[in-house]
């Protein structure tokens, strides 16, 4: 494993982060991805961010928009942050989709969902379903264009974001996948390679997946596992990023194969000397804009915004 010099770096900024003591460990590990933050570097300025809130079953899911421009009914992603569907936030996310917003000059919602263990499989991905329902609905007061809907979601987000655009197929025009969680076996050759890291390691995953799915018979259902699903008919052009020493790498090439062979149109994009994480990181790490370069050309093409 030959990690590039700007990738140690962040490992040794992360080597240094401490949190406080006397909490519940997935608050301690809560604490420490918000520690992750300055990571992104400089939060760029944007045409404008605003925030709205919706209930739902009198619980408030914030959603926060970022518009590039003027120009009105933009073509709009519904994004989904990762953080092992037991952390992140708004904040985690928010310098990196300033930075997305702007090269793809497109509107980006994105939306808190409930986290695990408090709220496990399926609160979370209901939630993201009913944003997406919502913002649908209300796409004239929104500004947006209902008719260029793309969803995205990086890690555990890529997992939401892949069973919601499976579910809102006919609204969907595109969805873009970073290194997303698919698989819940944790058995593949990635995983074994890396599974004491770097960033991610198989403790932490086995930890994560009870978290979220503590019922037996939601271990294998497919809205929970995207790898499991076979309902791939119409679905959007797909681009999936991975990170080549990540342990999460070969279930998302597993299932961009899977998205290929039922006739999806996929690009898949391997981030050599990269790790988990990456596209948070783009204050330290080059391939960070270069990611964000390869998803606004992929978005361009299958939006027509050329």
């Amino acid at each position: 494993m030959t990690l590039s010099e700007q990738v140690n770096n962040v490992l040794a900024y992360i080597q240094d982060i401490e949190v406080p003591a006397n909490r519940t460990p997935w608050e301690t590990g809560r604490a420490f991805y918000e520690k992750f933050i300055p990571l992104a570097g400089e939060k760029e300025t944007v045409f404008q961010i605003e925030e709205q809130t919706v209930l739902k079953d009198n619980h408030p899911i914030r959603l926060r928009i970022y518009r590039p421009n003027a120009t009105e009914k933009l073509p709009v992603i519904i994004y989904f942050h990762g953080g092992w569907f037991n952390a992140g936030s708004l904040e985690t996310h928010d310098t990196p989709l300033r930075q997305l917003t702007n090269r793809l000059q497109a509107i980006i919602i994105a939306v808190e969902y409930r986290l695990a263990p408090e709220y496990p499989f399926p609160y979370g991905l209901n939630d993201c379903e009913f944003a997406v329902q919502w913002i649908i609905d209300n796409a004239v007061s929104l500004r947006i264009n209902a008719d260029k809907i793309s969803i995205a979601g990086d890690s555990a987000g890529g997992a939401l974001a892949a069973t919601v655009t499976r579910k809102f197929r006919q609204n969907s025009i595109a969805q873009l996948l970073i290194y997303p969680v698919t698989d819940n076996s944790l058995k593949t050759a990635s995983w074994n390679e890396f599974q004491n890291g770097p960033l991610l390691d198989l403790k932490g995953g086995i930890q994560a997946w009870d978290w979220y799915l503590p019922n037996r018979a939601d271990q294998n259902n497919p809205d929970a596992i995207p790898l499991l699903a076979n309902d791939f008919e119409g679905l959007p052009p797909t681009f999936i990023a991975v990170a080549e020493y990540d342990p999460l790498r070969d279930e998302a090439v597993q299932y961009a194969e899977k998205l290929k062979a039922n006739g999806v149109q996929v690009t898949l994009s391997l981030y050599k000397g990269t790790t988990h994480g990456f596209f948070q990181m783009g204050g330290y790490i080059d391939d960070t804009e270069v990611l964000l370069q390869d998803m606004a050309d992929f978005f361009k093409t299958y939006t027509n915004t050329k």
